[in-house]
């Protein structure tokens, strides 16, 4: 089953910056459910910035003027996603968004679901990106409990990764990617 609706007006800048929040935010304003056994019921809304949502079974898209931001089981590695950045082989994406930034740069946001245990994820992305033709360096590494954020910076680039150890062995990969 597949639903479209309209997305309240907002600011261009704004969905660029916190697309993912908007998304929710939005989705839980304008389904009108009282209970999870409710089906969501169209509203009009006022249409500063125009929208799409589009709700499908496993999972649902958001696409504006400022970019696209997909959920669930239609998310995928977008297909302008930088070549030079690497992505964890055999992921899972939960999440995965595009917009242009606000100078105009494009800018990406990934977040992955692994079964292999964090430290080979970090050692892939530590061997990858000095192996990268992108010639990234790293700009910062910090371990935080049972996460591990490093950023990774290009002359195109810059790359935000944390990588966190979760429930049963299931390694979270969250990624962003703006464009200088």
């Amino acid at each position: 089953m597949m639903r479209a609706m309209r997305v309240p007006g907002i600011a261009a800048s704004f969905v660029s910056a916190s697309l993912p929040v908007v998304l929710l935010a939005t989705l839980a304003a304008s389904t009108g459910c009282k209970s999870s056994h409710d089906k969501p019921q169209e509203r009009p809304a006022a249409t500063e910035t125009p929208g799409q949502l589009t709700m499908m079974d496993g999972g649902l898209t958001l696409m504006t003027d400022a970019g696209l931001v997909a959920f669930g089981g239609v998310a995928k590695v977008p297909a302008d996603f930088p070549k030079t950045v690497p992505v964890y082989p055999g992921v899972k994406v939960n999440m995965a968004a595009h917009a242009t930034g606000a100078k105009g740069k494009p800018a990406w946001s990934l977040s992955l679901e692994t079964g292999d245990e964090q430290p080979k994820v970090v050692a892939f992305y530590a061997s990858s990106f000095t192996a990268s033709a992108g010639k990234f360096t790293k700009a910062s590494d910090l371990a935080m409990g049972d996460t591990q954020m490093t950023v990774w910076q290009s002359a195109d680039y810059d790359v935000t990764l944390m990588i966190s150890a979760g429930a049963e062995s299931q390694t979270t990969i969250t990624m962003t990617v703006a464009g200088k």
